[in-house]
């Protein structure tokens, strides 16, 4: 029997000899396009860049030294050429989702995980109801609803008081005595309140208690008490990480690390979709909610409705857009108002001035301001605001992987072989300086042609063409309008009823990158307006 160190000297070897044997012979051609360090020989160095929270930026500082084409994985292109995002991810490009989403997916996709176009096509026909205009207006008085909660857990916060019986976050006094307190966590606890009213109308209730521990049933019935944020955020790290391996690869490390946290994490987020819908199964509300548009039910025209692992993995997805992506853009936007208070203060004067509001009386008459959706559809300069906030910290800054198919495409005027992973960062779309001026800069006047800076007319045609937050093409974000209601009324309300000041003066936020490019923390000073 052959020595340890002697076994593993020669598996190291025809691994090796296997890796640079491949890297030579270029089966799909990829030795034309540069690549950093062993990127072109392993997954490694894009999975290490994900393991520090950091891929998109690395890859995009990657780009500014070796070019718009770059090789990131042996088999995965980066593409940072503005055309290249029509020729990937547009409407008519003969690409399909990578095996990244399958991998994550374990053989039950949700709409958005589905790699095959026809799955895709029947899952999104599915759910369309579920995210029509009458669905998304029925939904509004929820958002009006979990909105006082927030405001009135900020409140809390600003007074140094704790919420609920089991305040999970900290407070400090800042030198001028006023409280310093991390918003993130609050955000996130209002869009996973949010998020199960709407789909489940169990809402976890989780700003009234000061805590994300909710119920996950597993696979085989058993409950069990977990932290909603770490479940997902740990989650969405591992699969991110360990979805880029070879699908072998994968699913070795799915059967043997099933001890590393991560891994399991996944299976508790899985498990708190399960537990929303088997309650929701044995519970019919009172008036309809999101789920009431699923196919959860046999009707004349779809005798055969969805099955219960079917629905867990659509609500998973929708938990996990419905909170995440969310809470990013919420405090992302705090960030940015309470970074330039002079775009604070216009903003409150443009709600307060569309909403007739009168600042003096305002505070006698009412506890908080939470508008609903049409009293501030009219409002450009929120909109401006919100489309601003997306373009300088797109939640999903990464490139969204896809497989070239057929007989191979072109993209940015490079021939890619079929069976290719290729991408495009909605990063660096976003803060292209060829495209847009002061890129780095929060401007929201760039929305608005008739103010100044947005009178440009190449850079209002770019803003309409290269912004594009919510992906495009027909894999592009379900759940959009929902996603513009629930943010549109969250932004006017924390304005309209707070006063946002960082508590250090920064020049940056903190951000980890797990799937989505979310704030680390944000520690703010605020004052109640009154």
């Amino acid at each position: 029997m052959l020595p340890l160190s002697v076994a593993l000297l020669i598996i190291v070897t025809v691994i090796s000899i296997w890796v640079i044997g491949r890297y030579f012979k270029d089966e799909k051609q990829l030795r034309r396009f540069p690549s950093p360090s062993i990127a072109a020989f392993t997954p490694l160095w894009s999975m290490w860049q994900s393991w520090k929270g950091t891929q998109t930026i690395e890859i995009c500082k990657v780009h500014e030294k070796l070019g718009p084409v770059v090789r990131i994985a042996p088999n995965h292109v980066s593409f940072t050429d503005p055309r290249a995002y029509k020729d990937i991810y547009g409407h008519g490009a003969p690409l399909v989702k990578d095996d990244f989403y399958a991998h994550i997916a374990e053989g039950n996709p949700s709409v958005a995980q589905a790699t095959e176009k026809a799955v895709h096509s029947a899952k999104r026909r599915a759910l369309a109801h579920v995210f029509s205009a009458k669905e998304i207006t029925a939904m509004e008085p929820r958002v009006v609803a979990t909105t006082q909660n927030l405001c009135a857990a900020i409140r809390n916060k600003i007074s140094g008081r704790s919420v609920g019986e089991h305040d999970q976050t900290y407070s400090v006094v800042g030198s001028d005595n006023c409280v310093i307190f991390d918003v993130r966590p609050w955000v996130n606890m209002f869009t996973y309140d949010a998020i199960s009213n709407m789909v489940f109308t169990n809402e976890y209730g989780f700003l009234k208690k000061g805590s994300d521990l909710c119920l996950s049933t597993d696979g085989a019935g058993q409950k069990k008490e977990v932290h909603a944020m770490d479940s997902f955020h740990s989650a969405s790290r591992y699969n991110t990480i360990t979805a880029q391996l070879p699908r072998p690869l994968y699913q070795l490390c799915r059967r043997f690390l099933f001890w590393v946290h991560g891994n399991k994490a996944g299976g508790y987020f899985g498990g708190m979709s399960r537990f929303q819908v088997q309650h929701r199964l044995r519970n019919q509300p009172a008036q309809p909610d999101l789920f009431s548009s699923f196919p959860a039910w046999p009707t004349e025209k779809r005798p055969d409705p969805m099955e219960e692992d079917e629905l867990v993995a659509e609500c998973a997805t929708m938990l996990d857009a419905g909170n995440d992506t969310t809470q990013t853009t919420l405090v992302n936007c705090i960030f940015h108002l309470a970074s330039n208070p002079e775009k604070q203060e216009k903003l409150y004067n443009a709600l307060t001035s569309a909403l007739s509001i009168d600042k003096k009386e305002r505070a006698d008459e009412i506890d908080f301001y939470v508008p609903n959706a049409k009293q501030i559809q009219d409002i450009p300069y929120l909109r401006a605001v919100l489309e601003e906030n997306w373009r300088c910290r797109p939640p999903v800054a990464r490139g969204l992987p896809r497989r070239t198919t057929g007989q191979g495409t072109t993209i940015a005027g490079h021939f890619i072989p079929p069976g290719v992973t290729v991408s495009a960062p909605i990063y660096a779309l976003h803060r292209n300086e060829t495209l847009f001026r002061r890129p780095l800069d929060f401007i929201p006047e760039r929305w608005i042609p008739d103010e100044g800076f947005g009178k440009d007319e190449q850079e209002a045609k770019n803003l309409k063409e290269y912004c594009i937050p919510f992906s495009l093409g027909p894999r592009a974000c379900i759940g959009r309008n929902l996603a513009y209601m629930e943010v549109s009324i969250v932004v006017a309300a924390l304005v309209l009823n707070f006063e946002w000041e960082l508590a250090e003066k920064c020049l940056d936020m903190p951000m980890i990158e797990r799937f989505n490019n979310n704030p680390k923390e944000l520690l703010v000073k605020g004052k109640v307006r009154g």
